[in-house]
């Protein structure tokens, strides 16, 4: 199966629908099926994934096997110096234009994981919230074609990602498992997101 990316960054609300389910390792067995190595923002690692404990514990398995690395910006004066500059103007755009931010508290995971991101080219984010692809177009992408423009930013939600593991072939009662542990309807599952 190919990679859909060689790199990605996660969001703490996708961390833990996948990583909360208890029977199997959700998040640590199938997130390096489809990303090479997933990036977690020093935030987003230290004061969001807190609960429940399996999360961070798969966290930490991915990183062990090195398919995930917590990264700051540190991480992007140390690998690509220029890219500080994307990185603090892209902070301070989203700080003023996400609705809702307050500075280390509401959606400052969000923040933080996107400026990484565009500093760094990384072309998907983890996430499962349901409006901020329209955020990233109108602030940070240059075109809604994704895969034209390097440095352009796409969500991959859940449901995406469950689309992800019908396309490769995956069987589908795990996309269940990921789409229920997730929160989400059995009846939509079953009606909209993988019929029989």
């Amino acid at each position: 199966m190919d990679l859909k990316a060689k790199v990605a960054i996660i969001d703490a609300d996708f961390a833990i629908k996948l990583g909360r389910f208890k029977r199997i390792k959700l998040l640590e067995e199938l997130v390096p099926q489809f990303i090479g190595v997933v990036y977690v923002h020093e935030y987003v690692y230290g004061n969001e994934i807190l609960t429940p404990q399996e999360v961070k514990l798969q966290i930490n398995a991915l990183i062990v096997k090195g398919h995930a690395k917590v990264v700051d910006r540190n991480f992007v004066r140390q690998n690509n110096p220029d890219a500080v500059v994307i990185y603090d103007a892209t902070q301070a755009l989203l700080y003023e234009n996400l609705p809702g931010t307050e500075k280390y508290q509401k959606n400052w995971g969000e923040v933080v994981s996107l400026a990484f991101a565009k500093a760094m080219g990384v072309p998907i984010f983890l996430s499962d919230e349901a409006k901020l692809q329209g955020v990233i177009d109108e602030f940070l992408n240059l075109d809604e074609d994704y895969t034209d423009y390097p440095g352009n930013i796409q969500v991959i939600r859940v449901r995406d990602f469950v689309d992800w593991m019908k396309q490769a072939g995956l069987s589908r009662k795990l996309g269940k498992m990921v789409w229920l542990a997730s929160g989400y309807s059995a009846d939509v599952f079953n009606n909209q997101v993988w019929t029989m």
